[in-house]
């Protein structure tokens, strides 16, 4: 069975992954709302670059949001196998 301390030290390795993942996505959310917010300030219906650059926000924050949560899924499955290989060598 797995010890208190090394599953905390799992949840502590989680957290910081799924930290590190959530600022790459975040500052592409973050570069998604700039260059849609650059197309409101231009005037959204009267131009096409303006259209241009909402569908290119929306497409970086769709982008931000799927890296911050696959990057999440990934850290918990890159380590609890760890965790899991761990317990069978030492049993």
């Amino acid at each position: 069975m797995v010890s208190w301390s090394r599953a905390f030290r799992g949840a502590a390795g989680i957290v910081l992954y799924s930290i590190i993942w959530w600022i790459i996505g975040s500052l592409l959310i973050g570069a998604g709302f700039f260059i849609s917010g650059w197309g409101f300030s231009t005037g959204f219906y009267g131009s096409g670059a303006a259209l241009i650059s909402m569908l290119g926000g929306v497409i970086l924050i769709f982008i931000g949001s799927v890296i911050g949560i696959l990057g999440t899924m990934a850290a918990f499955l890159k380590i609890l196998p760890e965790i899991v290989v761990e317990e069978i060598k030492n049993s």
